[in-house]
């Protein structure tokens, strides 16, 4: 038996003095009892509270040692207010680390230390914009480089910052996701506009979204999903994911109108999305080459972002229930391998995350998830990014 788990979550307890035939033991956290269920002659199952910190399990059986136990479980810690930042974020080669527009510059956030540092004016053209866009490859931003008249969107690589690549002129209020040479979308606030050139010709798409919110890539450069409150028309529905080598849309996911949390699998096989579906909300996971439908599971919540644990088979999905009144937030936590849910951890605060714009980011060294509240309307130089921050089991 771990006793280091999820809060909230369902302890399996295994031992020879569970085989009397019917018995079904009292298992107590700190005194009280919880619910309990028999799965064979030698396993229980009791299903834990959500309250994070150390508890004391005692087992209540014949020929069991009953014997109290310390029992850690791993959830919410706490909510605090980070740096000015405003807008789209973009991690860096390391997840512990986001870049966003701060209040006249681009910003680096340490979210372990909750400490920024800026970088120089020319840089971004934050005032402009709204946040950082994502570039072809992990730790690389796209940034409006020159101002916001005379400015480019360019491509810079993070540690050390530097640019890379000029690619293209468009202008935006928004921000521009690079997929590649050749390949770039358009955020503005009715469509995304797709566009791509090879050997000197150039063509464009224009897919209708309002509140659009980000260009979630594939590790393998192969695949974007693009994400907003409402997306594409009554001729052409579902979620658009772009086959970036042709440069045009390879197929919509029609189990969601529209996502607003997406993730890839670490070997790109698998994109798993959370957004509307029909009344309610969903979680589905499809196969990335070509959306064919694996498993969807229902959601409580509307969801805001996905994320995937680098090191462990976890699956993040983080939200905001809105009623009743006020609303509260949750991030649950599911099993990849099976799509079962393993907890759903609540946030006590007197913010919300999931009205704004969220982002899930991962410290396995330090063994937490973070999840990144930002402004989400056009540059706030006063507005405070806000981290909420959980533990997680070794």
């Amino acid at each position: 038996m771990s006793t280091d788990v999820w809060s909230g979550s369902e302890l399996t307890v295994t031992s020879a003095g569970f085989a009397t035939a019917g018995l079904v033991p009292d298992v107590e956290l700190d005194g009280h009892p919880l619910v309990v269920r028999r799965v064979d002659d030698t396993t229980v199952v009791a299903t834990l509270p959500d309250s994070p910190g150390q508890h004391m399990l005692r087992l209540l059986a014949p020929d069991v040692d009953s014997k109290a136990i310390a029992l850690q479980l791993r959830g919410f810690d706490q909510r605090v207010a980070g740096p000015l930042i405003s807008g789209r974020t973009e991690p860096g080669r390391d997840s512990r680390y986001l870049f966003g527009s701060g209040p006249t510059s681009l910003r680096r956030w340490n979210l372990v230390t909750n400490k920024a540092i800026d970088f120089a004016d020319s840089v971004h053209a934050v005032s402009c914009t709204r946040g950082v866009g994502p570039a072809p490859n992990a730790g690389e931003l796209a940034l409006l480089t020159g101002g916001c008249a005379t400015g480019r969107w360019m491509v810079w690589r993070t540690e050390p910052l530097g640019p890379l690549s000029d690619t293209t002129p468009d202008m935006t209020d928004h921000f521009v996701a690079i997929l590649r040479t050749g390949r770039w979308i358009v955020l503005t606030a009715s469509h995304f506009s797709l566009h791509a050139c090879d050997a000197g010709t150039c063509t464009s798409d224009s897919i209708p979204g309002t509140a659009g919110s980000d260009v979630v890539r594939s590790p393998r450069g192969d695949r974007a999903v693009l994400l907003a409150q409402a997306i594409g028309d009554p001729q052409t529905p579902g979620v658009p994911v772009v086959d970036i080598a042709v440069g045009s849309i390879g197929y919509r996911i029609p189990a969601l109108s529209a996502a607003q949390g997406a993730a890839f699998s670490p070997d790109g096989d698998t994109l798993y999305l959370a957004g509307d579906s029909a009344a309610t909300f969903a979680l589905v996971a499809v196969r990335a080459s070509d959306g064919a439908g694996l498993i969807s599971r229902r959601l409580d919540y509307a969801p805001c972002a996905v994320a995937v644990d680098p090191s462990r088979p976890w699956l993040f999905v983080a939200g905001v229930v809105p009623s009743p009144s006020p609303p509260h937030s949750v991030l649950q936590v599911f099993d990849r391998r099976t799509m079962n849910s393993l907890t759903t951890l609540h946030v006590v605060s007197d913010t919300a995350f999931g009205l704004n714009l969220c982002r899930i980011a991962s410290d396995p060294i330090g063994r937490r998830v973070y999840v990144v509240d930002t402004w989400a309307g056009e540059h706030n130089p006063t507005a405070h990014a806000q981290l909420y921050s959980f533990e997680t089991p070794p």
